[in-house]
């Protein structure tokens, strides 16, 4: 998929066009010798923003001899940043949540060393005695501390749920 976009005044006009849409709206123009009118445009997916980054928008620039996206990203001030932190630490999920300087964030209490098979209870933000896998497929682990899935869980940083059927992990569309 091809995409153009219209020049006017030197400037890039509008939003960008699909090929298709430009066959049908300029069918007498030819895409493989455009007129200064007009030119390829190159789609740039936004960036992965930080959490202490603010995405301004887009805009269209000449990039070499195509046009592109240009995504503004500016790094917060320290006002900001201030404020953001606290903003997080208003919102503790419980008293028993502990607050991690680095990652600036909360993690649920460390799970107990002894006893178990523990599960973590998000209503009372405890780790209490599980009588019974989450699902048959899992096994307790062989410290005997929690029940594991048979497949583990991909660590790419993406939210997934378990499912049983198909015994492997699903991606959640967040």
């Amino acid at each position: 998929m091809r995409l153009f976009i219209q020049i006017r005044d030197g400037q890039p006009f509008e939003h960008p066009i699909l090929d298709e849409n430009m066959r049908e709206a300029y069918p007498h123009i030819d895409q493989n010798n455009l007129p200064e009118t007009f030119a390829e445009f190159i789609r740039v997916p936004p960036p992965r923003i930080d959490r202490f980054e603010v995405y301004e928008g887009v805009t269209y620039e000449k990039v070499g001899n195509v046009y592109t996206d240009v995504h503004h990203v500016r790094v917060m001030t320290d006002a900001e940043k201030a404020e953001k932190i606290a903003q997080i630490q208003a919102n503790k999920p419980s008293d028993n949540w502990r607050w991690d300087e680095e990652k600036l964030i909360y993690l649920p209490p460390l799970m107990p060393t002894t006893g178990g098979p523990w599960r973590f209870d998000f209503p009372t933000s405890t780790w209490v005695v599980a009588t019974e896998p989450p699902f048959p497929s899992w096994v307790l682990r062989s410290d005997g501390l929690i029940y594991i899935a048979p497949v583990p869980r991909p660590l790419d940083g993406n939210p997934y749920r378990w499912d049983e059927p198909t015994l492997s992990w699903v991606l959640l569309n967040v």
